[in-house]
């Protein structure tokens, strides 16, 4: 079998708020090859194999706007399933790199779960859609590296979604964290860092969030 690929990436379009997923070829030279998303036409960025660098992608971050290179050698590159890219300013999400395989199932499993939450939505569903999945990546990666945690101490924690905000709640004492889910400014809050300044309440104002 001849393998003409390196590997693939999937970057969120800054401009409609999609996400394009396309191969990187094995055999693209010293020219770099542009990241277009595949709906509107816009250039997010550029992928450039060198032979004995490897892979450097470079993307510029649509929530600080910064530059940000990403480097893989030709070792990690054979090894490589899926993986995770982040802004090196903020830890936004930027994208993701390794198997077409393993990107789309991931892409497919995260829309799923996004369409059961939300059956119906409107013109702005692709921008929401994508700021809330972000949000939701963030807090299982905050409970993943075990800095997410209530007031209490406990990290027995559960979330859900209602309406543009992630329900945290506390199963220890059941205090519950509201975390707006909308905007760029909402996806700063949710960075390495930010758990300790939560605000978690009692229960009584669950019925606050749900009548809103």
């Amino acid at each position: 079998m001849l393998i003409d690929t390196a590997c693939s990436v999937a970057f969120y379009c800054q401009r409609c708020g999609r996400i394009h997923l396309q191969d990187i070829p094995l055999f693209s030279g010293h020219v770099g090859v542009p990241l277009v998303c595949g709906s509107c036409g816009h250039t997010m960025g550029e992928a450039a194999l060198r032979p004995h660098r490897g892979l450097a992608l470079d993307i510029r971050c649509g929530i600080c706007g910064s530059s940000n290179r990403q480097q893989f050698s030709w070792n990690q590159l054979r090894h490589l399933s899926f993986e995770k890219l982040y802004c090196a300013e903020d830890h936004f999400e930027l994208g993701y790199i390794g198997r077409w395989q393993n990107i789309a199932e991931f892409l497919d499993f995260n829309a799923a779960e996004y369409d059961a939450l939300h059956p119906s939505e409107g013109e702005d569903f692709p921008e929401r859609q994508q700021t809330m999945l972000e949000a939701l990546n963030r807090v299982h990666d905050m409970a993943d590296s075990g800095e997410l945690a209530c007031s209490c101490g406990s990290t027995q924690i559960t979330a859900s979604v209602i309406g543009e905000v992630i329900l945290l709640e506390c199963l220890a004492c059941g205090s519950v964290c509201v975390l707006p889910a909308r905007t760029s400014a909402d996806l700063r809050c949710l960075r390495p860092g930010m758990a300790a300044a939560f605000i978690w309440k009692s229960q009584r104002s669950l019925l606050d969030v749900k009548g809103k």
